[in-house]
């Protein structure tokens, strides 16, 4: 009988370490629109996108925490580091 609760509780554990390494794999982020753009040196060419940074902004629709905003301005900090 005490063999049986020794076989739960590692199961149990062992579930418990599964799940939390899928959670972790999970988090990985994917990028917005403007992001993979910017990767690849071209601007964003959804209306939207086009329409929201030629007023300077960001668009909320396909960057909800104005991803495309921190990306641009990584973008200009990148090319004054390397001229040093």
């Amino acid at each position: 009988m005490k063999s049986n609760g020794i076989w739960v509780a590692l199961c149990c554990a062992s579930s418990l370490l599964a799940c939390t390494g899928i959670a972790a794999e999970k988090k990985a982020e994917k990028l917005t629109c403007c992001q993979e753009a910017a990767a690849q040196g071209k601007e964003c060419r959804h209306r939207c996108c086009v329409a929201a940074h030629k007023e300077g902004k960001s668009c909320t629709k396909c960057n909800p925490n104005k991803e495309d905003l921190n990306s641009k301005k990584n973008a200009k900090k990148a090319p004054a580091t390397a001229e040093k």
